[in-house]
């Protein structure tokens, strides 16, 4: 099996990245990068394709697919043409998630990281990307211009989070691997919302992984994170009866913005999430 990519999957983020890196680096016949989050087509494209494709060494003859996960490529039309440019036949993977869920979703993180403490409507003025990254269709569309329909696996985080074991084999079919069946372990939630035990220890936690990005140690990054240990001291999960959750009018006039591009979505795929989201009313 060569070692350059022939997936990648782009987003969007707070969608389930973190569980489909788990699934993919687990299956057997499945070669992605460690790193989660390599950001070579955005961030790093000045390090060369030399140093994005040391991520790829290692696979063996099992290897039916070889790819990575970043969610912040679906948001940059300089990765777009990046990633068309090296690798125009590359498959690409989408997993969707309702976007007022999603923003609320990433504003919980973003509490998490000490990056913010305000409300989250406050949070919607101040951070862009709250609402940018709900715009699917508008950051989809010269993805789909470049590489085709056919070559974008759409899949809902509403699915995910249903049935963990029916996402994932959908994901193998599209990648051509055996539909192994999920053990236990990766069936449950990846990194559920939590709130900092001190937002300053929190916030420098995010400063150290930025810096080590930076420095070219992504490897190091996906390691420390996913080390429990690390999540349980910086982080205490909410409890059912004390998750936040968005004000109703603010949830109605996030709908009201985010209606012609789930429309959009729909004419491009069909998958009815009009109805699923419930946009009908928008």
């Amino acid at each position: 099996m060569d070692n350059r990519p022939d997936f990648i999957f782009i987003g969007p983020d707070k969608s389930g990245s973190t569980w489909i890196h788990g699934v993919l680096k687990w299956h057997p016949e499945v070669f992605v990068a460690e790193s989660k989050e390599l950001e070579f087509f955005d961030h790093y494209y000045d390090r060369g394709l030399d140093w994005y494709l040391s991520y790829f060494r290692g696979t063996g003859p099992e290897c039916q697919a070889v790819g990575e996960v970043c969610h912040n490529y679906l948001f940059s039309t300089a990765a777009c043409e990046r990633i068309h440019r090296h690798f125009p036949a590359v498959r690409l993977m989408v997993c969707l998630r309702e976007p007022v869920e999603r923003a609320f979703s990433a504003y919980l993180y973003m509490i998490r990281q000490g990056r913010i403490t305000c409300s989250f409507e406050q949070a919607l003025v101040a951070v862009d990307e709250l609402l940018d990254h709900g715009y699917y269709a508008h950051h989809l569309e010269p993805y789909l211009i470049r590489f085709g329909r056919d070559k974008i696996f759409p899949g809902l985080f509403d699915d995910l989070q249903a049935d963990p074991a029916a996402f994932a084999r959908s994901m193998f079919e599209f990648l051509g691997v055996r539909p192994l069946p999920l053990p236990d372990k990766l069936k449950g939630r990846t990194l559920p919302a939590a709130r900092p035990r001190s937002t300053m220890a929190a916030r420098s936690a995010k400063q150290i992984a930025l810096m080590l990005r930076t420095l070219g140690f992504p490897r190091l990054v996906t390691r420390i994170k996913s080390t429990r240990f690390v999540q349980t001291a910086l982080y205490k999960e909410y409890d059912d009866d004390d998750r936040p959750a968005p004000d109703e009018a603010t949830v109605r006039d996030l709908k009201a913005r985010f209606a012609p591009e789930v429309r959009r979505l729909d004419e491009w795929f069909g998958l009815d999430l009009v109805k699923r989201w419930g946009y009908e009313g928008f």
